[in-house]
């Protein structure tokens, strides 16, 4: 993972892994928690104590954070993680976006400014981390996260390993360009795509893809 963002990682060192906390990246889904409350416990300080469970364990409960809050680094020479053999984004309902394989956050102006195997963008336009999500959505936004028919937009086969390029429009939407597959929240229907416009003012008519109301609606975001 490499990151240009105003973030810091807070480091929790252990004897066989170090553990990464991204303070502004965490929405609190509490897969940690319940994935491993021995290594994870919010009500004790420190709250993360890496060597509490087994390395191998702690770093599949690690893998499941969907936000990129945590990662983690193996100090005994055990595998770190690997992405997905394919790039998917599950949009959530009433929630964020979030994305599971090999991305490159882009600004147009700055270029790269984040590479990740996990992220969870805002779609709320409320978010005072813009692109990443901070729970704002829980004030304000509905969505169902259902997918609109999209006839014509389905990709033909392409390499499936090849990385996301995540463009971030200023006052616009976020532009997704390479292989991927958009999921419904309830992860049954999708669609597999090469690029699309998704929304992240929360004013559009057909979400989770923009279709120009950022416009009119006095979207801004960085």
């Amino acid at each position: 993972m490499t990151s240009c963002l105003r973030e810091r990682a807070i480091r929790y060192k252990g004897g066989k892994i170090d553990i990464y906390f991204f303070a502004g990246r965490c929405t609190h889904v509490a897969e940690c928690l319940r994935g491993a409350p021995e290594v994870f416990d919010s009500m004790r300080q420190p709250w993360i104590i890496p060597d509490a469970e087994p390395p191998d364990h702690v770093a599949r409960v690690i893998e499941r954070c969907p936000t990129g809050a945590l990662h983690y680094k193996r100090k005994d020479g055990g595998p770190e993680e690997i992405p997905p053999p394919s790039n998917s984004l599950f949009v959530q309902a009433d929630g964020p976006i979030y994305f599971h394989g090999r991305l490159k956050l882009e600004d147009p102006k700055s270029g790269i400014l984040l590479e990740d195997t996990r992220l969870a963008l805002c779609r709320c336009g409320l978010s005072g981390r813009k692109p990443l999500c901070d729970d704002s959505h829980e004030y304000e936004f509905t969505d169902d996260g259902d997918l609109p028919e999209h006839k014509g937009l389905e990709a033909s086969p392409v390499p499936e390993e090849s990385p996301v390029k995540v463009i971030v429009k200023t006052a616009g939407p976020l532009i997704i360009e390479g292989p991927f597959r958009l999921w419904d929240s309830g992860r049954k229907k999708s669609l597999r795509l090469m690029h699309a416009a998704l929304c992240r003012c929360g004013a559009s008519g057909k979400k989770p893809f923009c279709d120009g109301s950022h416009s009119h609606a006095g979207f801004t975001g960085e």
